[in-house]
């Protein structure tokens, strides 16, 4: 799947817009590339079942943030976690294609929607509110420890004979910091030719763990 991205990033008082590309091919890639005047491609994060990378394309370097560290792992995070989300999936923490099996969950009713969670619970709390007859997922709540993030879905348009949201409002937060992003997807197609996958970085330099930040400043 392919489509144009508009995010707004909103942070400590700050709004930032990017334009980029959000291109996903099941179980092997999610990339979100940002471009420069919406014509070259400065910097991308990539999520693979190996980690999650942040590219800097201008100076070809990168850093790998692995799933297999501290409280992550703990936590059941890894790529099909992020997958489950990007894709508006119901997941359990740690499991795989958990979704298409209903006994691993718990079905409830609220007044205005339907509640969905897992049947064993993980260190990560997951909560998932669909409409009333359970077949669109509106929105997924997660709790880990102090942290709490929600990621909304908005705008469905059917692709082809699949239901996807073309609007994403995802937030996190704790201690006493907060990030927000919007994500508007047009062009949306299940068509990924002319398109690699993941980024081959035989030409790129792994960058030190001190240097992370600076990549991380031209998502803002």
């Amino acid at each position: 799947m392919t489509a144009k991205t508009t995010i707004t990033l909103d942070y400590e008082g700050h709004s930032t817009t990017l334009k980029g590309r959000l291109r996903m091919r099941r179980d092997e890639v999610i990339q979100m590339s940002i471009t420069a005047l919406g014509l070259v491609e400065v910097a991308s994060i990539e999520f693979t079942p190996k980690g999650t990378y942040l590219i800097d394309r201008v100076n070809k370097r990168y850093v790998l943030l692995d799933y297999s560290s501290g409280l992550i792992s703990y936590a059941g995070i890894n790529f099909n976690t992020v997958q489950a989300l990007f894709w508006n999936r119901l997941f359990i923490p740690g499991e795989k294609e958990a979704w298409n099996n209903v006994g691993n969950f718990v079905l409830s009713n609220t007044d205005t929607q339907c509640l969905v969670e897992p049947s064993r619970q993980r260190m990560l709390k997951c909560k998932f509110f669909t409409d009333n007859n359970y077949k669109q997922l509106q929105q997924t709540d997660l709790t880990l420890q102090q942290y709490a993030a929600s990621w909304r879905y908005e705008q469905f348009e059917t692709i082809d004979t699949y239901t996807f949201p073309t609007m994403h409002d995802v937030s996190v937060s704790g201690d006493t910091h907060a990030i927000g992003a919007h994500i508007d997807l047009t062009g949306v197609s299940i068509l990924d030719t002319g398109w690699n996958g993941t980024t081959d970085l035989s030409r790129y330099k792994k960058a030190d763990l001190e240097q992370l930040m600076s990549i991380i400043e031209m998502f803002r």
